[in-house]
């Protein structure tokens, strides 16, 4: 297969694309606060807390005035009340001084928020760093467009990707979640600030795990657009072209092999 585009800007989601993370710092931090975790039930809990909220505060309560950090303390709170509907609102907020943190009294919600903002709580996916240290070395833009909170940089700085990138665009920051329109055009404004080069829309490229934040919406700013799939087990729109998905970014690294190796390359 010949490849299709020779971008010179690549976005990256990061939750599911670069890092990834695990509900099982809930378990060990509950624990300490003497707030026991089904492990089993955890992601069921989880995931009910964090649609329904999303549906009521989108894009962490920018908005609606609850603000990134309420937002996500509520999220702890309802995932424990539903582990123990008897909980008292005492308890939840009781502080204590936990290991690892800034010796500073802080409630089992601050704990939890202040684990997920460090490389305790994230790791890059195997081939993460590798191919972003390719296609930096092949004079590429690299950029982040995330649907994330505030903690964004710090989780990036901690894992060591930072560098990497010429901006770093989070929702809450920009106001605008993916897929809307105006955060991908907010990325080609920011490469434009940080190169001095006009990028179009037909020479920017999104990488991303979801299929209508990332596939979909960098397609309908006129951008290319690839998804990966780190689960090879996991069903895929039909209306995707298989050789737009892939299974890691180490299948991913192949195809910019190939693409940047190509003379003769259509956009």
């Amino acid at each position: 297969m010949i490849p299709r585009v020779r971008p010179r800007l690549v976005t990256f989601d990061v939750t599911g694309t670069l890092l990834m993370t695990k509900l099982e710092h809930y378990v060990d931090i509950g624990r300490q606060y003497g707030l026991h975790v089904d492990s089993l039930r955890l992601a069921r809990n989880f995931k009910s807390n964090f649609v329904r909220l999303t549906a009521e505060h989108p894009n962490f309560g920018r908005h609606t005035g609850l603000g990134w950090e309420n937002w996500w303390r509520t999220i702890v709170h309802e995932v424990f009340k539903d582990q123990h509907p008897f909980v008292s609102q005492d308890t939840l907020n009781k502080v204590m001084i936990i290991p690892d943190s800034t010796g500073h009294p802080v409630d089992v919600a601050d704990s939890l928020i202040s684990c997920y903002a460090t490389a305790r709580c994230w790791h890059t996916y195997p081939g993460a760093v590798e191919l972003l240290s390719f296609l930096r070395s092949k004079g590429i833009f690299l950029g982040v467009i995330s649907n994330f909170d505030q903690r964004l940089e710090s989780i990036l700085e901690d894992t060591r990707i930072r560098e990497y990138f010429v901006f770093v665009l989070t929702s809450y920051d920009f106001g605008m979640e993916k897929p809307s329109l105006p955060i991908f055009n907010e990325a080609l404004r920011l490469t434009t600030l940080s190169g001095k080069e006009k990028i179009l829309p037909q020479e920017a490229m999104h990488i991303g795990d979801t299929v209508d934040n990332d596939y979909f919406g960098a397609k309908s700013a006129s951008w290319n657009a690839l998804l990966i799939k780190h689960n090879e087990g996991e069903k895929i729109n039909d209306k995707i072209p298989k050789e737009d998905v892939f299974n890691n970014l180490k299948e991913l690294q192949c195809y910019f092999e190939k693409v940047l190796a190509s003379d003769h390359v259509t956009t």
